[in-house]
């Protein structure tokens, strides 16, 4: 699957994701923990472990890369002030410890000593100060509520914000890189456990251990990720040994030899959704999404499409962010066809109407969800055709020209945190792809980022999801759970609250 973690998560097929703070009913998988305690009896250090990606990575740009599968790999190149752990809090990283004023609105880090990038040069203040600054000048979410950041020496960092925000650290596991850095497209340089090493266009990656990791060093020596184009493809190539592993649909998963292999269950963190553009007829009368939120049996398309693994979603937020996640939203839409009928009577679509699902065709299991959903709508007098399209295409006039009339896909997050699942639907975000317009949404998501409380916090945040949910902004689906499996060779996992791939987790058993 894939995922424009724009955040965009544009696929399931490579998600690792939090599995612990929500699943389904499937206990199958011989290890669904959100991290995997590593045995000394059986971990070997050293190896190169050669994964399968469906999609091909041409862009590692940390201020600039838009796809989830890319993220996936930064999280093991680049680190930020802070990083996220396995539980969803978040640990100092390149920051040794921090403290936040008692009105929220001052955050001083001190900057951990002898942190190495790969190139082998120190980290400095003046690559931290860069970073800062190139994120606020690329738009990343959070970053305009910074006033002044500055050192008062060489190790304190002082990040002074326009106004109270007890919950600003997120946002700070961004990356820091070296200042003035040229050509992270294609030469990422980070602080992270690995580094990168090698690239061949639509070929492969290679990542090499960072022996001058300040922190706990990875197990394996190198990581290589092959392009492969297809999840037929990926099981051929994982039968045949030409690689140790990849991120597999249920599906795919049941095809396999339980017997040859270690199998990791985890959900996808992002939200499948049957994207309506709110700004062509018939969808920007509320009442029609509506109608359509009621025709759609999500049960029926995890259950047909994903063999059951999945969690059914109501907003466009995680299960995985359980302290702001409203559960109760997941069954607001239970299938009603005469309640469908009636709003699109409603709306002056007696008879139904016609309209495309722009699909991209990489990602089997957004197709084989838009071939289920035809199907369902037919029910309600509404036609629906799919378009198949390549991923360039998709990101090209669906993503960022908004020229269709409905997607399938799942969104991710950059950020564990519900910003940036929720922020892509106030009025005037960039990646409002879907065109969504609600005042009574953006008072809500505003109120929720501004407050300093925390229980107003969680209120807002979960008024937010209800507005999602009432408007229809779009028919949310679900949590796509998913399967990352490896040769026996190979054992070691970690799940985290956003979409990432941490290979420092895995070793060679003896």
């Amino acid at each position: 699957m894939k995922k424009v973690r724009f955040s965009l998560l544009f696929a399931m097929v490579a998600s690792i994701a939090f599995f612990s703070c929500g699943s389904n009913d499937k206990t199958e998988s011989k290890k669904n923990a959100n991290t995997t305690e590593l045995s000394n009896a059986s971990l070997q250090e050293g190896g190169e472990l050669v994964f399968g990606s469906a999609t091909e990575l041409n862009n590692f740009n940390p201020f600039d890369s838009i796809t989830a599968d890319v993220r996936g790999i930064n999280f093991n190149i680049f680190e930020g002030l802070v990083k996220v752990s396995t539980d969803g809090t978040f640990k100092p990283a390149i920051a040794e410890s921090y403290t936040i004023s008692d009105d929220a609105t001052t955050y001083t880090f001190k900057i951990r000593k002898n942190v190495i990038f790969h190139n082998g040069k120190t980290l400095d203040k003046n690559d931290v100060l860069y970073s800062i600054q190139k994120a606020k000048d690329s738009g990343f979410a959070g970053y305009k509520e910074i006033k002044d950041f500055t050192f008062t020496d060489d190790d304190t960092l002082v990040i002074t914000l326009n106004a109270a925000n007890a919950s600003f650290i997120p946002y700070l596991s961004n990356a820091i890189v070296p200042a003035d850095s040229t050509n992270l497209e294609l030469s990422p340089i980070g602080t992270g456990p690995f580094k990168f090493s090698e690239y061949a266009e639509q070929n492969y990656i290679k990542l090499t251990k960072n022996n001058e990791y300040w922190g706990e060093k990875a197990h394996l020596d190198s990581v290589t990720v092959k392009f492969i184009a297809s999840q037929a493809d990926l099981v051929m190539s994982f039968q045949s040994g030409s690689i140790d592993g990849f991120s597999a649909e249920a599906g795919t998963v049941m095809q396999l030899d339980e017997k040859t292999l270690n199998k990791y269950q985890s959900n996808s963190n992002a939200v499948q959704l049957l994207a309506l553009n709110n700004a062509v007829k018939p969808f920007d009368d509320e009442r029609v999404r509506q109608a359509l939120c009621y025709a759609i049996n999500r049960k029926e398309i995890i259950d047909s499409v994903n063999y059951g693994y999945g969690i059914q979603l109501g907003s466009g937020l995680i299960p995985a962010l359980t302290k702001y996640y409203d559960d109760s939203l997941a069954s607001t839409y239970e299938t009603d066809i005469e309640k469908a009928k009636e709003l699109l009577a409603q709306a002056g679509y007696t008879n139904g109407f016609k309209f495309s699902i722009t699909v991209p065709s990489v990602y089997t299991v957004h197709v084989d969800t838009a071939a289920v959903i035809v199907n369902q709508l037919a029910k309600i007098g509404v036609t629906a055709e799919i378009k198949l399209v390549d991923w360039a295409t998709w990101l090209s006039g669906v993503y960022k020209g908004r020229q269709y009339d409905a997607t399938i896909i799942s969104l991710d997050g950059p950020l564990a945190y519900p910003t940036a699942f929720l922020s892509r639907y106030t009025s005037t975000a960039g990646n409002n792809f879907v065109n969504f317009k609600s005042s009574s949404y953006d008072e809500a998501y505003n109120k929720a980022i501004s407050t300093i409380n925390e229980d107003e916090k969680v209120q807002f945040f979960k008024e937010a999801q209800k507005i999602l949910n009432k408007e229809a902004a779009s028919a949310f689906i679900q949590d796509i759970s998913e399967f990352t499996v490896y040769n026996k060779k190979f054992e070691g996992y970690a799940g985290y609250p956003l979409y990432a791939r941490d290979f420092s987790a895995v070793h060679m058993v003896k």
